[in-house]
């Protein structure tokens, strides 16, 4: 069996040319992807960019305008929620607040009609595999928040789903549990192997689980690939924003050849830059530098850019030095606080900015 694009599905999810549509305002446009098996997958970007429509469209409630939908090859298009493979863990976390933990956990396999002892079994796997041991007789209304979402994810992981999506799951947990929450969920994933696609608008949160990254900027991916490749080599300028803080200039592209361009920057200074595949001196493009690759020095010269520092902002770990650079705009450097001399720059002086070579890189406007 083939798409319409011409491609053999494969992978535990296959999108093919998915669109949807609303009335006339399209949500999702024509996105064709593969989830592959035993990945932790994530979909990325900001309120309104569709992520949470394709993942209502993977879970069955809602159906795409066209396009087809495979799991393991097999067409559910059209097929509805409980027809799937598929498991969804929701914000709200959906509990059953008049079941103990253990009736929660084993809900999906009473429905199923699995034998009262293979439950028992399932359950207490489930149990260990969250660190609840002993805790199966309490009502859940008895947990903490984050006790909570563990006992979510052990009700949608005994059936063993063949996908497991989660739809933004650890927004209503304070920093601390998030993060911890972070880990297990990246824990659990490899210890069951089962697909987990992530919906989320945290950077931080894909970064730091994610087997692949697809950020997604109206209804369409704007870059897919590894975390690593997303952050340090991000396609256009919306990714490199939207992942990470950034620095842009604006450059004029003297040349470009093998993937290297030579680029002038508004201070005058003629360097090299990196640029993505397929860019070309007709694209419109502008460069980009992270905080923590530039350095911040108190002699502008030799130096690729200069400017007057207005703040100085101490974050115990790092540094962050705001210069306004001599045409007016702002560069941020973030630099570790073991590896400079907070005593050499002050507030109101002149600075210079540089950066090692291939900090400085092209991304599509």
């Amino acid at each position: 069996m083939t798409t319409s694009t011409g491609r053999t599905p494969g992978g535990a999810i296959h999108l093919d040319a998915v669109t949807k549509k609303f009335g006339i305002y399209t949500a999702v446009d024509g996105i064709d992807l593969t989830v592959k098996d035993n990945e932790f997958f994530t979909l990325l970007g900001p309120s309104g960019c569709g992520k949470t429509t394709l993942l209502r469209m993977l879970a069955g409630f809602e159906y795409p305008t066209h396009g087809r939908i495979l799991v393991g090859g097999d067409d559910v298009t059209d097929k509805p929620s409980n027809q799937r493979p598929i498991n969804t863990v929701f914000q709200s976390y959906a509990l059953f607040p008049h079941m103990t933990v253990a009736e929660n956990i084993g809900f999906g396999l009473r429905m199923q009609g699995l034998p009262r002892e293979d439950i028992t079994r399932t359950v207490q796997t489930m149990l260990d595999m969250i660190h609840l041991t002993g805790r199966g007789d309490q009502l859940v209304t008895r947990l903490s928040g984050g006790q909570q979402q563990r006992v979510a994810l052990a009700r949608a992981l005994a059936p063993k789903p063949r996908v497991l999506l989660l739809d933004e799951p650890l927004s209503a947990l304070d920093l601390k549990l998030r993060k911890a929450m972070q880990i297990e969920l990246k824990r659990l994933q490899a210890e069951t192997g089962i697909t987990f696609i992530f919906v989320t608008h945290d950077q931080e949160e894909a970064l730091t689980m994610s087997d692949r990254i697809a950020v997604m900027c109206e209804g369409r991916i704007g870059q897919l690939g590894t975390p690593r490749d997303i952050y340090d080599r991000p396609a256009n300028r919306f990714v490199a924003d939207f992942i990470g803080e950034t620095n842009f200039l604006n450059v004029e592209v003297l040349g470009i050849a093998d993937g290297h361009a030579e680029v002038r920057l508004p201070s005058g200074v003629t360097t090299a830059a990196r640029c993505p595949e397929g860019l070309s001196m007709a694209d419109l493009s502008v460069a980009v530098v992270r905080p923590e690759h530039a350095v911040i020095s108190s002699d502008p010269v030799n130096t690729y850019i200069t400017g007057t520092l207005r703040d100085v902002v101490y974050l115990g770990t790092d540094t962050h030095f705001h210069v306004v650079t001599q045409d007016g705009g702002t560069f941020v450097v973030r630099q570790q606080n073991a590896t400079i001399d907070l005593g050499a720059v002050a507030c109101g002086g002149q600075v210079g900015i540089h950066w090692p070579e291939g900090a400085l890189q092209l991304v599509r406007s």
